[in-house]
């Protein structure tokens, strides 16, 4: 009798605590997801030598910094949990690097930009506003214009190059196949019916099949966030020319300083035309 009562109680246990972490999971996806910092230093482009143009695009705070000569332009969308003024330092110099015009942009909720609590529809509404800048207010072709977007900014890079094909290319960093599948990594999620849970898909897998500008992805294989394996599926989805780099030793958070050298270069191969597995 006793041996079924705490039988009884257990499972009660496990059944509260079960629906309690779905429940929070679901109401407080928002902030999950998009982790927008509350204090940002207090750096620019200025601080690194780099002239730049201080924006604000739809609501959405953005910085121009333009190259010499004819060089053409990459709009980046960074990770979910910092703003642009995070970037001054090893990503920037990344950038900056390879010799193309920059717009970074702050999606609504993070940083200078609009208040708002983010989604997948603020996020996407955010990357056309970019992009409609740089095209209309820039006056910039759209064969000179490259989409990069690092972890969460996959999901609006990926979007703009499946709905604008005429687009220089598209650079991957440690992308995920879907939301769905980056919460599926995590551990406790996995009891979780996550599809059915989440409002925020970003479903790269499907969109990237309709990309017809050259593709460049590249993953760290010691990331846990979003495995090699998610980079490999969205590389074997991918239209020709494409080109996928694993970067040894590299975690999700750390792709531009392990990458280094090897990052830098392969990113100056692609984006000269020569772009291969």
């Amino acid at each position: 009798m006793m041996s079924g009562m705490l039988a009884l109680r257990l499972s009660a246990y496990l059944i509260t605590a079960y629906v309690t972490v779905g429940a929070f999971f679901y109401f407080q996806q928002s902030k999950l997801l998009f982790p927008a910092p509350k204090t940002w230093p207090n750096t620019a482009p200025a601080d690194v030598g780099l002239a730049f143009e201080d924006l604000h695009i739809q609501g959405v705070h953005a910085w121009w910094i333009p190259h010499s000569g004819d060089a053409k332009t990459a709009i980046v969308f960074h990770g979910n949990g910092y703003v642009i003024e995070d970037m001054v330092g090893s990503e920037l110099t990344l950038l900056r690097a390879l010799g193309l015009n920059l717009l970074l942009v702050d999606y609504r909720g993070y940083g200078r930009s609009a208040a708002v609590t983010p989604n997948e529809a603020t996020i996407l509404a955010d990357a056309e506003a970019a992009l409609e800048y740089v095209l209309k207010t820039r006056s910039i072709a759209p064969g000179d214009v490259f989409v990069l977007g690092r972890s969460i900014g996959s999901g609006p890079a990926v979007y703009l190059a499946s709905k604008n094909p005429g687009l220089a290319g598209l650079i991957l960093e440690s992308p995920f196949r879907s939301i769905d599948d980056a919460a599926g990594v995590i551990s406790y999620l996995k009891i979780y019916p996550v599809g059915l849970m989440l409002r925020t898909h970003f479903d790269n897998y499907s969109r990237i099949g309709s990309v017809k500008s050259p593709v460049f992805i590249a993953v760290g294989s010691e990331d846990e966030l979003t495995p090699p394996w998610m980079a490999q599926k969205l590389f074997a989805r991918a239209n020709e020319p494409k080109k996928l780099l694993v970067i040894p030793r590299a975690g999700h958070n750390d792709l531009t300083e392990t990458g280094g050298v090897e990052l830098r270069e392969s990113l100056l191969s692609y984006l000269s035309g020569k772009v291969n597995r």
